[in-house]
Order: C-alpha cells, then sequence, then structure tokens
C-alpha cells in the first residue's frame, strides 16, 4: 500500500470526494440506459486513475459470477457475460468474506489462473457491493502500479460500490413499475373492450327490448279491442253510445253496477278512447287496502315519514300523470281519506305522507261503486262534496239478467278465446244449455259466466258442453220472475214454464211434492221439464212407483 504524507493524503481525500460527486451527479442520468452497468465504468474510469475497472454480479443461485462491465485496454480478458465460479481465488474471497480485498502485488500464480488480472496489472482492489447484508456483485479496480491503493481509496470505491448497487436497484425498480404499469394498461384495455362489448350488448338488447315493447303494446292494443263489450242488448249499446260521448272530455266519470258487471272494462274503454289512451291506465281497489295504507298507496310517502318508509315512494296520482286514475270500490274509502280525495280533485295537487311541497299532476278520475252512494251520503259514511264531484256523469251497468240476450254471444266469446280456460277440445255448445244459461240469474253477472265457461271448458270431455254438464243449482234457479212480473203480451207457455221452475225450486227439487201442488201427473211434469230442456231425455224415467 503506498505511502502518502498527510498533505498528499488531504490533496487525495479532496481530490477522491470531488470524483465521487462528478459521478454521484453523472450516473444519476443513466437510470434510462440499456446496459447501466457498462456507462457506470465509463464514468467511473474517466473520473479516476485507475488502469481497468470490471463488474461482476452474483445470481441469486450464487453458484457463478457474471461479467456484467468491463472498461480496461486489455483484449485478452473475458467478454461481457463471460461466467466465472466463484471458486476463482479473487472473487472466492470477496465473495466468502464479503469484506475488501487490497492485492498490493499480483501473484504470479493469480495473474496464470485468474481471467479477472490484465497483463501488466501490478496491483488490484475488489470491493463487494453489498445491499441489506446480501452481496450483490463485486467492483474489480486494476492498477499497472504496486501498492496504488490505500484507505483512502477503500472508501472511496465502498462508496461507489454503494450508488452502483442503488442504481440498479432503482432501474430494476423503474423496469419492474413500468412492466407492472403495461400489464396495468393492458388489462385496463382488455377490460374497457370487455366493458365496451358489453355496453354493445346492452345497446343491442334495448333495441330489441324497444322491438318487443312495440310488438307488445300491438298486442297490448290487440288485446284492447278484444276487450270490447260483448253484447248487443239494447242495455249494453245504451251504456256504449255513453262512452262514446263522455270518452273525449276530461269529466269525472261514475260507473255504478253490480259486482261482476264489467265496470273496470267499462273504465278501460274511456280511457282507451280518450286523449289519454297513450298515458298510464293506474286502478285503485279501495276496499282492499287498510286506511294508511290506501293514503300511501294514492299519495306516496317521503323516506323516513313512518316506522318502515325506508325509501321515497311514488304515489299512483303520481304514477298516472297525463293519464287515467280508476278507483275501484270507492264506496269503501274512509271518511279519511275522501277528504284528502276531494282536495286533490279540487286543486289537482297533493302532499306525500310526510311531504313539505305540494305535487301538481295531470290526472282523470274515473271511479265505481256497486253501493248505493246516495243511500251512503244520507247516512253519513260517504261526502256528499265528493260524491257530487265524483258524479259528474254517471253510468249504470245492467245486470246480465238483464241483458239475456247477450248471453249467447258472450258464451260463444268465452268458448273460442284461449285466455278463458286455455285452448280447449270443446267446440260447441248444445242449444238447450244457451236456454238454461238464459233463465238463470247470474247474481255474479258476467264474471260468474266468465268462470262458468272456463270451468267447463276444462272438465267437459266431448267437444260439446251438453246439458249434462250443467250443475243442477242451475237447471233448477231459485229465482224465478215472479207472475206478476210478466208483460201481457208473455205466451203462456213461458209463463207456464217459470211457474212450474218456481214450484220445483220451492219443492227443493221434489218432483212428486211439485206434481201435485201443480196438479198435474208426475209423467206430464217429467215431460214438461224435458221440453224446457231443464234435463236430458235420458237423465230420469218416470215410474208410477218413483216418488222423490
Amino acid at each position: 500500500m503506498s505511502l502518502l504524507s498527510k498533505s498528499e493524503q488531504l490533496i487525495k481525500l479532496q481530490s477522491r470526494f470531488r470524483n465521487l460527486n462528478e459521478i454521484s451527479l453523472k450516473i444519476q442520468g443513466l437510470l434510462e440506459s440499456d446496459n447501466l452497468p457498462q456507462e457506470i465504468l465509463q464514468v467511473l474510469k474517466s473520473e479516476i486513475d485507475a488502469d481497468g475497472v470490471q463488474y461482476w454480479s452474483l445470481p441469486p443461485s450464487k453458484m457463478s459470477a457474471r461479467l456484467e462491465a468491463i472498461v480496461t485496454s486489455d483484449q485478452s480478458l473475458a467478454e461481457l457475460g463471460h461466467q466465472l465460479t466463484p471458486q476463482d481465488p479473487i472473487l472466492a474471497y470477496v465473495f466468502q468474506t464479503k469484506k475488501n480485498l487490497i492485492l498490493e502485488q499480483i501473484p504470479s500464480e493469480v495473474k496464470t489462473t485468474s481471467p479477472i488480472v490484465s497483463e501488466g496489472t501490478q496491483s488490484l482492489m475488489a470491493v463487494p457491493a453489498v445491499r441489506d447484508g446480501e452481496l450483490l456483485g463485486i467492483l474489480i479496480i486494476e492498477s499497472r502500479t504496486e501498492g496504488h491503493f490505500d484507505e483512502i481509496d477503500v472508501t472511496f470505491f465502498e462508496a461507489v460500490s454503494q450508488q452502483i448497487v442503488a442504481l440498479i436497484t432503482n432501474q430494476q425498480m423503474v423496469f419492474d413499475l413500468r412492466s407492472f404499469s403495461k400489464k396495468l394498461q393492458t388489462a385496463v384495455q382488455e377490460k374497457t373492450m370487455e366493458l365496451r362489448r358489453a355496453h354493445e350488448r346492452v345497446l343491442e338488447s334495448q333495441k330489441n327490448l324497444q322491438k318487443e315493447n312495440k310488438v307488445l303494446k300491438t298486442l297490448v292494443d290487440q288485446d284492447r279491442r278484444e276487450q270490447d263489450f260483448i253484447g248487443a242488448s239494447p242495455a249494453i249499446k245504451a251504456v256504449l253510445a255513453m262512452v262514446e260521448k263522455v270518452a273525449p272530455t276530461s269529466a269525472t266519470v261514475l260507473i255504478l253496477g253490480e259486482s261482476g258487471t264489467g265496470k273496470e272494462l267499462i273504465a278501460r274503454q274511456i280511457h282507451f278512447n280518450s286523449d289519454h289512451a297513450g298515458a298510464p291506465f293506474i286502478t285503485v281497489n279501495c276496499a282492499a287496502l287498510q286506511e294508511s295504507l290506501l293514503e300511501s298507496e294514492l299519495f306516496g310517502h317521503e323516506k323516513g315519514s313512518f316506522t318502515g318508509a325506508i325509501n321515497q315512494k311514488i304515489g299512483l296520482c303520481e304514477a298516472a300523470d297525463g293519464g287515467t286514475l280508476f278507483l275501484d270500490e270507492i264506496g269503501e274509502m274512509s271518511l279519511g281519506i275522501q277528504t284528502k280525495l276531494l282536495r286533490f280533485i279540487q286543486e289537482g295537487e297533493f302532499y306525500r305522507i310526510g311531504g313539505k311541497r305540494p305535487i301538481q299532476v295531470n290526472v282523470r278520475i274515473l271511479s265505481a261503486t256497486n253501493r248505493d252512494l246516495q243511500e251512503e251520503v244520507k247516512t253519513g259514511r260517504f261526502r256528499e262534496d265528493l260524491y257530487y264531484r265524483l258524479n259528474t256523469i254517471s253510468l249504470k251497468l245492467p245486470p246480465l239478467r238483464a241483458r239475456r240476450e247477450d248471453i249467447p254471444s258472450l258464451c260463444e266469446y268465452y268458448l273460442k278465446n284461449s285466455k278463458f280456460g286455455g285452448v280447449s277440445h270443446v267446440k260447441r255448445i248444445d242449444s238447450r244449455v244457451i236456454e238454461v244459461f238464459q233463465n238463470y240469474p247470474w247474481p255474479g253477472n258476467i264474471r260468474e259466466l266468465q268462470n262458468t265457461m272456463e270451468r267447463l271448458k276444462i272438465l267437459v270431455e266431448g267437444p260439446e258442453i251438453r246439458l249434462d254438464d250443467i250443475p243442477v243449482a242451475m237447471r233448477l234457479p231459485k229465482e224465478t220472475a215472479h207472475l206478476s212480473q210478466f208483460h201481457i203480451e208473455t205466451p203462456l207457455e213461458e209463463v207456464e214454464k217459470s211457474h212450474i221452475l218456481r214450484s220445483l225450486a220451492f219443492n227443493q227439487g221434489n218432483k212428486t211434492k211439485t206434481a201435485l201442488s201443480l196438479g198435474i201427473t208426475i209423467k206430464t211434469l217429467y215431460n214438461k221439464l224435458h221440453r224446457y230442456g231443464v234435463f236430458a231425455s235420458n237423465e230420469e224415467t218416470p215410474t208410477s212407483n218413483l216418488n222423490h
């Protein structure tokens, strides 16, 4: 090791500090380099008086050392990428001890056996490059002068070695980040493409849904037309004529009639023949909900307005904006709701439950009831002012018994329409069945007739609905017109038939008692019943001993 005076050491130390500063500044700009170790050694060689510089890296396996960079004039040394086992005497020492190695003179056996030592090299320093206690590489510095290196050089090259390790580590981190960023960008692009394709599928689905909606709207429009009132009786013609008059207006309409007479169907006819036909038709059954629930259903509520109101709810009055609100069974509405409904009809606005601002809508009100609202007003169960608001125009639907001539066409409609009982093998109805239906009072009106036809379409085994398939209760109606109700021009046979059936019903079907009360033989009674179509010809055979 060279011996320097203190002043010479100070000068050299200052020089090394300047070298270290220059090296640090220059190598910081090499972070983007494709061959970072080689360019670092080029900088290092330019700043120090060394004859050769090498950097060997140690892979994680530590089975061999790899020459990563070299700057020397000796062309006989190993080329970049050359690998040596750590058994090389110079590398082995640093590998095992992780300490600096200084050779003031190079032994001849080392010169002949180690490819690390250049020809003419007289002294050599090997400095370990360590990170977190792990040996990552070895920096070799050669000189053609014996005893060229001292303690200042050791400190200097240790600092250079650490800078090399830090820069290589940082570059690897940058490359890793770039690789990750590229992978992330690729993944984002792939997901973006997936989302774009999903969006395209959604748009395609929306187009298909729009097409389906058009088809469904067409089907709904067809269904509306199919829901026209069936029949041509004078009573129905009068109602439909009134519908044509009131539909184009904005007047409130009160539809009266027994249960099952088709009040909602008439309301739909009014709506679909009005200027509101393209807007919603909303039905509210006022008898199906309690007062608090009905109020929430009609007017909606704000979030937190009462226990259980976890979200804001739009009421049916608001949902029907621009369309028609049909209040079925209006006679069942409580007085409290009647008051709020009256204000809504008068002002055209309402408040949601818990709401602070009024909501204005344009809604046509149609209502229906099977109650006598005038009587309800007299008893105080219905508000008189609301009654007059609802009753701008009233339509009274006749019961089915008042339009018996429509029964054949209704039966034919239910028989042929698959919506009622599905597609059936039943194709015809015996004329005697129609006659029984026309004589039956139909307390449930059209709804009862519809249910009867559906049941018969399902249960009848043959292609025809016959007299035997009709329930006895229908063939022996308990409600028959009294004789005094017949017109003066009513045929005698019709009067006789009505009286016999009434007597038979009174005697609960006992034909013997009926015959005795009528003053005829039981055989005559059977003959008349067969002729009236109440019993099929093969249903019963009267005998002289028959007793019912």
